[in-house]
């Protein structure tokens, strides 16, 4: 008798990582869509403590602590106002910690309200667990912020999870404290849960740093929050990710869920994410510096090409969404930016939002470059 063999789970593709683990794309020269701060290299990194390379190469290979040691989860409460360690969950990466959030917090027929445009497994991963999703969308003539009386339209459906993304990936959107604090209020009273990442929080590219507002986490006491070391630290080789919240019923019931999943990191892996951490205000002013000089550079050239290129200016992160107003679609341009120059771009139908976006990451040292030839490659475009 022949095996049966059961069909592939139903879930989403995944454009973003499809189109950046194409082979074309593996061999670009350049990357002008990164959503992270430049990576650090490892040497910088050990040099911030002049015995840290020996203690590394002393620590042991055994198992570390599930979800975490006391001394790595200390670090990462560092970040935080009111966190405690014992309300801290590591992960490896934020990719992982989105996938067990949610396998621990939505059932089917759950519904969940997902902030669009957004990062692809923010949306999938809820509709796989069988909830029906309700977008929450970005308004591009409010500078991408949306409005929160269409929220409290959703919120009347009595959704499981409201799922947010602040500094927002892929527009550079990023809430004032009234607009933060309206969106707890409407969150707890309509009894959702607030599920926010933060993976760009704390670089200070536009804001001051005395003016950025704090995590959510310790804003609400019933806000859950992720983060990864990949994006504003750049250390996404670590693959170190967590989850922090006060609200203890739902942090257990993803405890519970992580004993099926690798709820282990490497001891190499939290070590270097220790050192990192005691270190965060160094990276980040390593980061901020790159990020604003490279910012100024994007400036210029959304204005050298306004009659093709149109956008508002993130408010703070490391990634921007300025809409196409040339021939074809975004998609076309990728391509044909990909083809004529090596330059990788990713296009707005990486995110489900259409055919006239791009986004653009300024975050990296090789941005200069790519710009350049993404320059010349409309200047000829013009012609």
């Amino acid at each position: 008798m022949k095996s049966q063999f059961l069909p592939p789970p139903n879930i989403r593709d995944f454009p973003l990582k499809q189109f950046f683990n194409a082979k074309n794309a593996q061999n670009a020269k350049f990357g002008l869509s990164p959503s992270y701060c430049d990576p650090l290299p490892m040497a910088e990194l050990l040099a911030f403590e002049p015995d840290a390379l020996e203690q590394l190469s002393h620590i042991s290979t055994a198992y570390t602590k599930m979800n975490g040691g006391e001394a790595l989860r200390q670090h990462i409460t560092s970040v935080y106002r009111s966190i405690a360690p014992d309300e801290v969950i590591t992960t490896s990466g934020s990719d992982d910690a989105i996938v067990s959030l949610f396998s621990s917090l939505v059932n089917p027929g759950d519904k969940v309200i997902v902030h669009v445009p957004s990062y692809e497994s923010l949306a999938s991963i809820a509709e796989w667990r069988g909830a029906q999703l309700l977008y929450w969308r970005a308004s591009e003539t409010a500078a991408w912020q949306p409005s929160l009386d269409e929220l409290d339209e959703l919120l009347r459906q009595n959704p499981r999870l409201l799922v947010v993304n602040f500094p927002h990936n892929p527009t550079g959107f990023m809430p004032d404290a009234a607009y933060a604090q309206r969106l707890i209020n409407m969150a707890n009273a309509a009894g959702t849960i607030l599920v926010v990442d933060e993976v760009y929080r704390g670089l200070s590219v536009t804001t001051p740093a005395d003016q950025l507002l704090p995590s959510f986490a310790d804003l609400s006491p019933d806000a859950i929050v992720f983060n990864t070391m990949s994006k504003a630290w750049g250390l996404p080789g670590l693959r170190v990710g967590w989850v922090a919240s006060h609200n203890r019923g739902c942090m257990n019931l993803l405890a519970h869920m992580r004993l099926h999943f690798n709820g282990y990191l490497g001891t190499p892996n939290e070590f270097l994410t220790s050192l990192a951490l005691r270190h965060t205000a160094k990276i980040f002013a390593r980061n901020e510096a790159i990020a604003r000089a490279q910012l100024t550079q994007l400036q210029q050239f959304m204005q050298n090409h306004r009659h093709v290129l149109a956008w508002h200016a993130p408010a703070d992160g490391v990634v921007a969404f300025p809409r196409w107003l040339g021939d074809g679609t975004s998609d076309d341009l990728s391509q044909a930016l990909l083809a004529e120059t090596g330059v990788l771009i990713a296009a707005s139908s990486k995110f489900g939002w259409g055919e006239r976006h791009l986004r653009i990451g300024y975050g990296v040292r090789t941005f200069p470059q790519a710009l350049a030839l993404f320059d010349a490659y409309l200047q000829t475009y013009q012609s």
